[in-house]
């Protein structure tokens, strides 16, 4: 069942029932549709959902569609999600924390890299001070 769908519908006080009768497209094929992956639909499924929920048709989609999640590093470009960082020692060490946090199950995005870019180029000299206050610690 597309969970997805369900949870809109409900968010917006509104059942299968009434996107049928706004949308004129008989139950049975809305329902038949719900519980099958959205790949799966028909434009004019798509359609009476969105009317039903006020939305453009692309819109629902791109809601609703899973987007993949991509780690798009390019050593030739120097780039991380799109973010060009021009120092060769900052970006190979803005790649390996990436890469390693990446393992661990992060997904940065490309604000997460710029704000690694920004922090990197611009330290916070409070944030410095309490990492210097850790390892001092440590030993």
């Amino acid at each position: 069942m597309s969970a997805t769908i369900v949870k809109l519908l409900e968010s917006k006080n509104m059942s299968v029932t009434k996107v049928s009768e706004i949308s004129k497209v008989p139950l049975s094929t809305l329902r038949n549709a719900i519980v099958k992956p959205i790949e799966t639909w028909s434009i004019r499924v798509l359609n009476a959902f969105a009317i039903g929920l006020g939305e453009r048709p692309g819109d629902l989609l791109n809601v609703l569609e899973a987007q993949p999640y991509i780690l798009d590093i390019n050593d030739e470009t120097q780039t991380i999600q799109g973010v060009f960082i021009a120092d060769k020692e900052t970006y190979q060490q803005i790649r390996t924390v990436v890469e390693v946090n990446h393992l661990e199950g992060w997904n940065p995005t490309k604000s997460d890299i710029q704000e690694l870019l920004d922090e990197a180029i611009n330290p916070d000299p409070q944030v410095a001070k309490r990492f210097e206050e850790i390892w001092e610690e440590g030993q």
